[in-house]
C-alpha cells in the first residue's frame, strides 16, 4: 500500500464510523516536521512508512513529534520493522502494514504516554489566528496582533502552564477537524 492508501485504511480502522477526528500532514515547528496522521481526540501521531519509503528521517521526525504529541505510533511496512524497532523509544507504538486486504494492520506494540512535551514545540502546531484567539481568551493579546508567528508561539508558550496549553492546542485542532468535516 502507498502512504495515501495507508492513511485512508488506518483512519477507517481506528475511528468509529462517522466520527473522524483525524488531521493529515499536521505541521509543527514552522513546517520542519509534518505528522502524517494525527488523531486529535487523544493527540496521537501516526508516522507512516510505506514499503517505498526509507527510514532515513525517522529519528529526526521522532525527535520533533516527541516534544508535542501524547502518543506516537510508527505505522510501517513489514520490511521496515527489523530496522525500526531497535531505534524507536520503548513508549512508541508500532503497527505493521500487512499485504492482506482483510486484515491490513497488525499491532506489534501499543503506544504509551509521552512524558517529554515541550511547551514551545507544542504551540508550533497553532496557526496565527489560533494563537491570537487563545491570547484573547486569557486577556494577553494586546500588542501581539502584528507580531510574527514565531514570536506569538514564544509568548504563548511562556504565558501558560503546559497542562493548560495542551487543552487549548487540542481544542484548536478539534475545531480544524470540525471545519474540515463540515466542508467535505
Amino acid at each position: 500500500m502507498r502512504e495515501a492508501e495507508i492513511k485512508r485504511a488506518l483512519s477507517n480502522h481506528l475511528s468509529p464510523p462517522g466520527v473522524p477526528y483525524f488531521l493529515e500532514e499536521v505541521e509543527l515547528n514552522g513546517g520542519q516536521y509534518r505528522a502524517d496522521l494525527v488523531d486529535v481526540s487523544d493527540m496521537h501521531c501516526y508516522e507512516i512508512k510505506s514499503a517505498g519509503d526509507n527510514l532515513a528521517r525517522l529519528m529526526q521526525q521522532g525527535n520533533g513529534y516527541s516534544r508535542v504529541f501524547d502518543k506516537i505510533t510508527l505505522v510501517a511496512a513489514e520490511r521496515h520493522l527489523k530496522k525500526a524497532l531497535p531505534i524507536l523509544p520503548s513508549w512508541w507504538g508500532v503497527i505493521a502494514v500487512l499485504e492482506n486486504e482483510n486484515e491490513p494492520f497488525k499491532i506489534v506494540r501499543s503506544a504509551k504516554a509521552n512524558k517529554y512535551h515541550e511547551p514551545f514545540y507544542l504551540v508550533t502546531l497553532l496557526k496565527k489566528d489560533e494563537c491570537l484567539s487563545i491570547l484573547e481568551k486569557i486577556g494577553s493579546s494586546k500588542g501581539w496582533k502584528s507580531k510574527s508567528l514565531y514570536l506569538l508561539h514564544e509568548h504563548l508558550a511562556n504565558a501558560l502552564p503546559l497542562k493548560t496549553l495542551k487543552i487549548f492546542v487540542q481544542e484548536c485542532l478539534l475545531q480544524r477537524v470540525s471545519f474540515i468535516n463540515l466542508n467535505s
